[in-house]
Parts: structure tokens; C-alpha cells; sequence
């Protein structure tokens, strides 16, 4: 893992530039989507930072925006997706230029250490079937499979949760 990313809640004002990594970030998955579903997805992506009762953490490298996370702590996650007591992560995106380095890991890990400040007893994610470089990491770092969630942009969804 490159130690030269620097991990900090983002600004409201950089809502424009998470946006346009996270885009950036999920571009991989457009070929697996319809022209449609992608653009229902690209509008959703579109709203990264400025997504209400999120903490929006950032990572940084040479001073250039490297990847993303929105957590919510207990009590503040989606309750169509998760149980109201949990934490939760979201929309986690890392640069393509950055990718390989450890920093989906770091990411995933801030939140965790977040989860377990705020007291939460489990963090939750959900995660798709093209997204398997991200089940695989989840998995390796003992998140498991809870349920199968409603598909979403035509893909099948499934919520993972970490019992802290």
C-alpha cells in the first residue's frame, strides 16, 4: 500500500470533483449496463458528496483527489438497504491511476474504525454482481453475504454486513 494517500472528511464544496471520481470510478461497470440502466447509475454516481447524513472521506495522493467512501454512522443508513442500528458504506470508488495500491482497503478499514467509534455492533454494504474485484476484497477482510437485495440498473445486488 503506497503510504503517500492521505485520508480526511471532504469539503462540501468538492462535491463536483467526488462526483466526477466516482463517475470516473464505476465507468468499468457501463459495458455490463444498458445505455439506460448506466444512465439512471451515472445520475445516482452523480450525487456522491452530496448525499445527506454521509460522512464523505476523501483520500488524497500528491495532492490529487484518489478515492472516496460515504459512511454513515449508526442510526443514518438507508433503511430500504440496511437495519436502522448499523453503520454503513457507500459508493467506495478509487481513480483508476490509483488502483492496486491498497486504497480500496484503507477506505473500507476508516470506516470500520468509524463503525466501531460510533458503537455500532455491525457495518453494512451492499455490492453487485459486476463488482467482484469489490466482493472478493470485502469477503478477505470477513464481510459476509446477509441477503439478496432488489435488482438495481439490471444487475443483481446483494447487502454484506461485518459484525463488529
Amino acid at each position: 500500500m503506497s503510504s503517500s494517500f492521505h485520508l480526511r472528511d471532504a469539503d462540501s464544496a468538492e462535491a463536483d470533483t467526488i462526483a466526477a471520481l466516482v463517475i470516473s470510478a464505476y465507468c468499468d461497470y457501463r459495458p455490463s449496463l444498458t445505455a439506460e440502466n448506466w444512465q439512471a447509475m451515472e445520475s445516482g454516481l452523480s450525487k456522491a458528496g452530496r448525499i445527506e447524513h454521509a460522512h464523505n472521506i476523501v483520500a488524497e495522493c500528491d495532492g490529487a483527489m484518489a478515492g472516496y467512501v460515504a459512511y454513515f454512522p449508526p442510526g443514518n443508513s438507508s433503511p430500504k438497504l440496511f437495519e436502522p442500528a448499523w453503520a454503513s458504506i457507500r459508493l467506495l470508488a478509487v481513480s483508476p491511476a490509483c488502483r492496486g495500491q491498497g486504497l480500496a482497503r484503507l477506505l473500507t478499514e476508516t470506516c470500520i474504525e468509524r463503525a466501531q467509534r460510533d458503537g455500532a455492533a455491525t457495518i453494512g454494504l451492499h455490492t453487485s454482481e459486476v463488482m467482484t474485484r469489490a466482493r472478493a476484497l470485502y469477503e478477505r477482510m470477513g464481510f459476509r453475504e446477509a441477503r439478496e437485495l432488489p435488482a438495481m440498473f439490471g444487475l443483481r445486488y446483494w447487502q454484506y454486513r461485518l459484525d463488529l
